[in-house]
């Protein structure tokens, strides 16, 4: 199942990938041993946050091949958020990770990077050896979007195209929603029927989140094929898990999941 490439990681720099309508995806990442480590970053988030440094460090510390990116819309990558859909960001996500790497791979995905993380599993089923969710949100634009819309906020968003969200971590700056990513959400959906993934899933879910339930983390469980899943509940943590504690636990599970695959 592995194919060590290298003795020691080696970092490869950032660049960047073209997709057929000339947007461009940012990303870096390291050479290295097999199963690669990609993580893919949560919504309005970016690929240098503190998670997908610490597995960077983890991975150049174990001469790993690691890929961290940014979405169509986030970070250094081309393109204005308020346009991008999951099914893009999951197009996306499958067309870098066959690009940058080459064999087995695990993939890390926070939040809204947890639904992605899943999609790309399906596509990359003979790829994905092992997967790891970190509140994990499958389904959040529906079942927390829009769900959660008052009767306005539907008429908004369906007659003007877009709606505008608080939000809490930059109250200046609320996120604008459009339609687009409720209805393309719909044609995504995973948590109504089975999610026909059979590799090794690890899913950490604080349960103090006010974002994204920690019942969803559950709930995926049950909705997953592979008998191999296992689910971590932090009482006091919150929806982005990133104290240092919550970095260290992060990162013993993806090693302690990368030394079960063999």
């Amino acid at each position: 199942m592995t194919n060590d490439r290298d003795a020691d990681a080696m970092p490869v720099g950032g660049g960047s990938v073209s997709r057929p309508d000339g947007a461009t995806i940012a990303y870096h990442r390291l050479e290295g041993k097999n199963p690669a480590v990609v993580f893919l970053h949560g919504y309005h988030s970016d690929m240098t946050g503190t998670k997908a440094l610490a597995l960077e460090a983890l991975c150049r510390e174990q001469g790993r091949a690691f890929l961290r990116f940014d979405y169509f819309g986030h970070g250094q990558s081309s393109g204005d958020v308020l346009f991008g859909t999951v099914g893009r960001w999951a197009e996306d996500a499958r067309a870098v990770i066959e690009q940058l790497t080459q064999g087995p791979v695990v993939l890390v995905g926070s939040s809204l990077g947890g639904w992605i993380a899943l999609l790309t599993a399906l596509e990359l089923r003979d790829r994905v050896v092992g997967l790891v969710g970190v509140a994990a949100a499958p389904d959040f634009t529906e079942d927390l979007m829009w769900a959660d819309f008052s009767f306005e906020q539907r008429r908004q968003l369906l007659e003007t195209g877009e709606v505008s969200l608080p939000n809490c971590y930059e109250p200046e700056n609320p996120w604008r929603v459009h339609r687009s990513l409720i209805e393309d959400g719909r044609n995504h959906l995973l948590l109504r029927d089975t999610i026909n993934i059979a590799c090794p899933v690890r899913l950490i879910h604080g349960q103090q989140d006010a974002d994204v339930p920690w019942r969803t983390a559950l709930a995926i469980s049950d909705c997953l094929a592979s008998e191999d899943v296992e689910v971590v509940l932090v009482k006091d943590g919150d929806h982005r898990l990133s104290r240092d504690q919550d970095i260290a636990r992060l990162c013993r599970v993806v090693d302690s999941l990368l030394s079960t695959i063999r």
